[in-house]
C-alpha cells in the first residue's frame, strides 16, 4: 500500500481497534446479472436469486500494535428472488448454499498482514471450495484499508494486485478519503484488473479442438463508511462488471463471445 497524497489537515493517523469481546452482526446482500454477446447479438442469461448473507463477528483479541483477532460465523443464507426468476433455477441455488449457514472461520487483520481461514466441509466438492477460499483471499482485506502515515480529508493511496489461479487478473486498487467525521470515515474506492490473453484453462474450455483463448477485465468501484471501533465495514456499496472476452479462431468460421457479469454488493451493519 503506497501514499499517493496526505490530504487536508487536519491529518491523523487512521487504525481500526475494535474493543475485545465485542460483537458485530453485518448483512451483505449479493446480486448479479449475466449477458452474454455472440453474433452481433446480446442476450440476458437466465436469472440467478440474490442472496442475502448474515455474518457475526467476534473479536476476541487487539495487540498493542493493532492486530485483532477474531472469528466469526455465516448465520443465515436467505434468496431474494426477483419476478421472472425460474424455479428450476432458485432450486438449483438453493441446494448450492444449502450447506453455508454455520460454516466458520478465524483470522487476524492488522497492518503486518492479514489471515483467514474457513473451516470448510471435508466433503465438498473441489470447486465449490474453491470458490469459498477465493472469498477467504478477498476477505482477508478486512481490518487493513488505511495507510500507515497521518491522512485527512482527500487524501489518495494505493494498492497493487497480483492475481493468483488459472485466470489470473493484475491491477490496481485506488482510494480516497471522502469524508471524516468523529470516529466514522468515508471511503471511495475504484478497482481495476486485466488478465493476459491466454489459452482457457481446462476446466473452463467449452471445446477442446477449437483453441480457445480468454481475457479478463473488471472494473469495481463503490463506496464505504467505516467506524473506528468496527473491525467489519459499518456500510458499503459496491458496483463490479466482469468481461470475459472468449475467441476459438481455429474453428470454421472463427467464433467470438462476450460474456459480461454485473455485480452489486451492499454490506450493513445491524444491532447485535
Amino acid at each position: 500500500m503506497s501514499l499517493v497524497t496526505q490530504g487536508r489537515e487536519p491529518r491523523r493517523q487512521m487504525v481500526l481497534r475494535p474493543q475485545p469481546g465485542s460483537k458485530q452482526v453485518v448483512t451483505a446482500t449479493h446480486a448479479s446479472a449475466v449477458t452474454v454477446e455472440t453474433g452481433g447479438r446480446s442476450e440476458p442469461a437466465p436469472r440467478v436469486p440474490a442472496t442475502r448473507m448474515t455474518f457475526i463477528i467476534h473479536v476476541h483479541s487487539v495487540s498493542p500494535e493493532g492486530d485483532v483477532g477474531y472469528d466469526f460465523t455465516l448465520d443465515a443464507v436467505d434468496l431474494l428472488v426477483q419476478p421472472g426468476t425460474s424455479e428450476q433455477n432458485v432450486d438449483a441455488f438453493k441446494q448450492s448454499l444449502a450447506f453455508l449457514p454455520g460454516l466458520t472461520g478465524k483470522g487476524t487483520a492488522g497492518r503486518r498482514g492479514n489471515t483467514l481461514q474457513l473451516a470448510l466441509p471435508t466433503s465438498l466438492e473441489p470447486a465449490r471450495r474453491k470458490e469459498l477460499n477465493d472469498l477467504a483471499r478477498a476477505l482477508q482485506f478486512v481490518g487493513n484499508p488505511f495507510p500507515q502515515e497521518a491522512i485527512g480529508v482527500g487524501a489518495r493511496w494505493e494498492q497493487p494486485l497480483y492475481g493468483s489461479g488459472p485466470m489470473a487478473a493484475s491491477g490496481t486498487a485506488n482510494f480516497e478519503l471522502a469524508a471524516v467525521q468523529g470516529d466514522r470515515l468515508t471511503t471511495r474506492f475504484l478497482i481495476q484488473q486485466t488478465s493476459r490473453d491466454q489459452p482457457v484453462p481446462s476446466e473452463y474450455q467449452m471445446r477442446t479442438e477449437g483453441g480457445e483463448r480468454m481475457m479478463l477485465r473488471s472494473q469495481t468501484k463503490g463506496e464505504t463508511l467505516f467506524r473506528l471501533d468496527r473491525l467489519w465495514p459499518a456500510r458499503s456499496e459496491m458496483e463490479m462488471r466482469v468481461q470475459a472476452d472468449l475467441s476459438a479462431e481455429k474453428e470454421d468460421p472463427p467464433r467470438r463471445m462476450r460474456i459480461i457479469t454485473d455485480v452489486k454488493v451492499l454490506l450493513e451493519e445491524k444491532d447485535g
